[in-house]
């Protein structure tokens, strides 16, 4: 369990950072007002939902490297991260090109509100350019994943949030004799952390990747394969990461539909939605960290045949992750108002958020188990079946908070009753593909 732990803790820390990175954004910003606030959010969101193409490819590449590192095949695990970084520049660019040009077409389409609308596309000018950093940043996490070493991203973590909240601080209110530049300096202190982040992680991988390797074993020779630009396991990667991108931009995409029923609510149900938000990208620093640490471990027990260790390493997992939900969702059931004015005077926009809180709270444990089944198909490297499982639940979720908003005109705190649509389904499909027991025996 404590090897686990070494796992699992970095890994969320890396989850955190997103967590902190949106919470600084939305805490400056809402200073400005409300709907700045609900603006940074929602392109926030958006960001994230294209950044899980990135994710997908990671995925991939820390599925694969644990498989061969656990094959003893080092060197090919190094040739799968070099193979998969130059595609993640590839990915990086789209990513770009969609919010830059794509996403305030969108916008005019869409969001009824003037102001939000504006303020969306003031973040956007600045926050576009964190992809060309942060995906291929995504692909070396996913190489210390894979060969569970990351502490690393614990540096990575920190070198984020702390030139995320020092530029926050200069930048949308001009402190530091820098520029007064509102909600666009937001967006711009995210994007260099990013960067930063992604200059370290390099310089750190190309230097240390090797001095893990006893004298017997293979290198992974990093540095070799990315001028060498490998082109070998793209099939493979596109294979194992496609479906887990196209899940992933569901299970997300689902959120950027979800508000745009809330939107048409009104920009008080907009406001509280996002502060609930936030809390559950809190809880998910555990969900994150764990199902990351279970696709590990499972793609690295079938590879050294030890199948008979898979379900105990299963329940440990979903212990600890249950144990990492409590710990962080505490506020919701014990001071939601206080987090709730730390956005917002509103008592309106208050209340709201407090109703929701309460309702969300038992879906965040539903969701601590569920995630963990998923996580568990997709490290067996049946990628494929996770994403028809994400396929069919967001369906039915989505079928659900469309009822809610537009039949049944229910308010806001029951809208959010949808959350268990998805987090139930998403367990019971996982559960009825894993009952087979097949999946211990895939080879990728």
């Amino acid at each position: 369990m404590k090897e686990m732990l070494a796992v699992a803790l970095p890994v969320s820390m890396g989850v955190f950072v997103q967590f902190i990175v949106v919470f600084i954004d939305n805490f400056f910003v809402a200073k400005l007002d409300g709907n700045a606030m609900s603006a940074a959010s929602f392109v926030g969101l958006i960001y994230v939902t294209l950044a899980m193409i990135g994710v997908g490819l990671g995925n991939a590449v820390q599925i694969l490297v644990a498989r061969r590192r656990g094959e003893s095949k080092n060197d090919e695990a190094g040739a799968v991260v070099g193979n998969a970084f130059w595609i993640s520049g590839i990915v990086a660019v789209m990513q770009f090109l969609l919010l830059w040009f794509v996403l305030p077409w969108i916008i005019e389409s869409t969001i009824e509100s003037k102001v939000v609308a504006d303020y969306m596309h003031e973040f956007i000018q600045y926050r576009s350019w964190g992809f060309l950093f942060y995906t291929p940043t995504l692909v070396l996490n996913s190489f210390w994943a894979g060969i569970a070493r990351t502490r690393i991203m614990i540096a990575t973590t920190l070198i984020t949030a702390t030139v995320t909240i020092i530029l926050d601080y200069g930048l949308v209110f001009g402190h530091l004799g820098l520029p007064d530049m509102g909600m666009a300096g937001a967006a711009l202190a995210t994007s260099i952390a990013e960067c930063c982040a992604f200059v370290f992680m390099l310089i750190y991988t190309l230097s240390r990747a090797d001095k893990w390797q006893d004298s017997t074993s293979q290198k992974f020779s990093i540095g070799r394969h990315l001028y060498a630009m490998p082109r070998r396991d793209t099939n493979l990667l596109i294979r194992l990461g496609g479906p887990i991108s196209l899940q992933l931009l569901m299970s997300l995409g689902i959120w950027v539909i979800f508000y745009e029923f809330v939107e048409s609510m009104g920009e008080d149900e907009l406001q509280s939605s996002f502060i609930v938000r936030n809390m559950y990208m809190l809880v998910y620093v555990s969900v994150g960290g764990f199902s990351t640490t279970i696709k590990t471990y499972v793609s690295g027990l079938i590879a050294e045949k030890r199948q008979n260790e898979l379900y105990p390493v299963m329940r440990r997992l979903i212990f600890m992750n249950i144990c990492g939900v409590l710990l962080l969702s505490h506020g919701l059931w014990l001071y939601p108002e206080w987090i709730a004015s730390m956005f917002t005077s509103d008592p309106v926009v208050i209340q709201q958020t407090v109703d929701s809180m309460h309702i969300v709270l038992p879906a965040m444990f539903t969701f601590s188990i569920t995630s963990m089944f998923l996580g568990t198909v997709e490290g067996s490297g049946n990628t494929l079946v996770g994403f028809m499982i994400e396929m069919m639940t967001v369906l039915l979720y989505i079928a659900a908070a469309w009822v809610m908003v537009y039949k049944w005109h229910w308010p806001i705190h029951l809208v959010w009753t949808s959350d268990y649509v998805y987090f139930i389904f998403l367990g019971l499909f996982s559960l009825l593909y894993l009952r087979d027991g097949r999946w211990k025996w895939k080879q990728i």
